[in-house]
């Protein structure tokens, strides 16, 4: 049986643009349509749905009175359709804090031209929505609050990459992804890690893709013997997640400059080709060997990365962090422009620490935290300024990952190589598998990685992608996560120092 949805606007053509794109799945069924909240209320009781999609402004009763009366007296997931302006943003938080799951924003342009753009991320929302576990608003949650596009590559040359692994599947699959990269040339692949010393010194890739179980020689001896003669840009790509990932964190240690974890079952090789290149292009860049990250300071960070659910979500964690965490906070939200902003000046009300959307050049400081801008990939990254070691974020407008930007992986990644040990990420509520990769590269580093539960997450997808690839040392219900994760920040500072 498919996912019946009630569909409700005060616009009759939007009405019937929505019902036509959720009906052109075979797993959705619209029952109905409601032309404002009252009139959706009614139908709600004659018609059970499994999904709504609301609007936020109607006349009788708007958007955000709905969800408040929907959630308080029988839950049903709710999916915002919201303008994207400032008052539309403010409604839509209002509604997200209130209990609705997730949102949508209308084109800003003729919706009869502009509508079917968004078509494909409201049949995901709503399929999303009918697996979503909800009730009503969490505890401690709070209602009332008053560069760059594209990629380069050096001089225009292409990136010269080699595939090292003993798997002819991967080998064939990672080959097709990199042949429609104008950028990347593929020159060479190796099954063992002695084919790579020779195709080493027979190619001179720029950039190199090793695996860590293979015959005859394996991944870190393979790695070792190449950085002993000549640095070369190393990423180990691996399903090795046993022993506390020993092996990857002995090829970083090495000299790798950095880890991606093969998919795990049921996932293809498809679903992180965006971030299999990303980090090809990266890594590229990267003519010296990196410096190991300094671990005798007082610094440290922590990570949060969340999607779907977020807002609710946020509302109950952030307020129980102390405001003398003596760590900055990095997080990232899925969420569009004015959104964050909003999301930030709400969760700053309400906290004890100090929260704001990132800025270009913001100081990472003890006690605050900062949250990607929507459209913004926020990357760690740091410089000596009067003799002094200054850790700041940057922002850019590259290739979206995952399908979204801001992207998890893009901050995370750049945090763990620069606070390696001194990192502890918390993957929350949320679709897709944004995250889960770069969660390895924090264990790998010797971080700490926390995940929240399937029983408190609004949607499971990016916790369980992080736990599926074996890259999480804790599972915890969201009321837990505030103690532990502070617990754990105090611990792997006191023992990195």
């Amino acid at each position: 049986m498919g996912i019946k949805v009630l569909v409700v606007d005060d616009s009759a053509l939007m009405r019937k643009m929505i019902s036509d794109i959720l009906r052109s799945d075979p797993n959705i069924e619209v029952i109905d349509m409601a032309h404002n909240g009252k009139d959706a209320l009614e139908k709600i009781t004659k018609q059970r749905p499994d999904v709504i999609t609301m609007d936020v402004e109607m006349p009788e009763m708007n958007g955000i009175e709905a969800v408040k009366e929907i959630m308080r007296n029988d839950p049903i997931p709710i999916v915002m359709v919201s303008a994207l302006t400032k008052q539309g943003a403010n409604v839509t938080m209002d509604a997200l804090q209130a209990g609705a799951i997730d949102f949508i924003c209308k084109p800003s342009g003729s919706i009869s031209t502009d509508i079917g753009t968004i078509g494909k991320e409201i049949i995901q929302k709503v399929k999303a929505a009918g697996r979503a576990n909800i009730g009503r608003p969490m505890k401690g949650s709070h209602t009332s609050f008053s560069n760059r596009s594209g990629h380069q590559t050096i001089q225009g040359n292409k990136i010269k990459t080699m595939l090292v692994d003993d798997s002819p599947f991967f080998i064939k699959t990672a080959s097709d992804i990199l042949s429609g990269q104008s950028d990347i040339e593929l020159i060479g692949t190796a099954g063992t890690g002695r084919e790579a010393i020779d195709q080493f010194h027979r190619h001179r890739p720029d950039v190199i893709i090793m695996d860590i179980d293979m015959p005859e020689m394996n991944g870190v001896e393979a790695t070792h013997a190449i950085l002993k003669e000549l640095f070369v840009p190393i990423i180990i790509f691996s399903s090795d997640t046993t022993n506390d990932m020993k092996n990857v964190k002995l090829a970083l240690e090495i000299g790798a400059v950095d880890y991606i974890a093969k998919p795990s079952d049921g996932m293809s090789m498809r679903s992180i080709s965006k971030l299999f290149i990303q980090k090809i292009r990266e890594a590229s860049k990267q003519k010296r060997m990196p410096r190991k990250p300094n671990t005798l300071g007082t610094d440290g960070i922590l990570l949060i990365g969340t999607s779907t659910g977020g807002p609710q979500t946020l509302s109950a964690l952030i307020p129980q962090i102390p405001g003398d965490i003596p760590v900055g906070v990095l997080l990232v939200q899925h969420m569009p422009p004015l959104f964050t902003k909003n999301l930030a000046d709400r969760l700053d009300k309400i906290s004890q620490l100090r929260v704001k959307e990132a800025q270009e050049g913001d100081e990472i400081q003890p006690g605050l935290v900062l949250i990607a801008p929507g459209d913004y990939h926020m990357v760690v990254a740091e410089k000596m300024e009067n003799g002094k070691q200054k850790r700041y974020v940057t922002l850019n407008q590259e290739e979206r990952i995952h399908g979204v930007r801001p992207a998890v992986d893009i901050t995370f990644t750049s945090a763990a190589n620069i606070y390696g040990k001194k990192t502890v990420a918390v993957i929350l509520t949320g679709m897709g598998q944004d995250g889960a990769n770069s969660m390895g590269l924090i264990k790998a580093k010797g971080g700490y990685t926390i995940a929240q539960d399937e029983k408190t997450s609004i949607i499971f997808g990016m916790p369980q992608a992080a736990i599926k690839l074996g890259v999480i040392d804790k599972i915890l219900p969201l009321d837990q996560i505030p103690d532990h994760t502070v617990e754990m920040i105090r611990h792997i500072r006191g023992k990195a120092g």
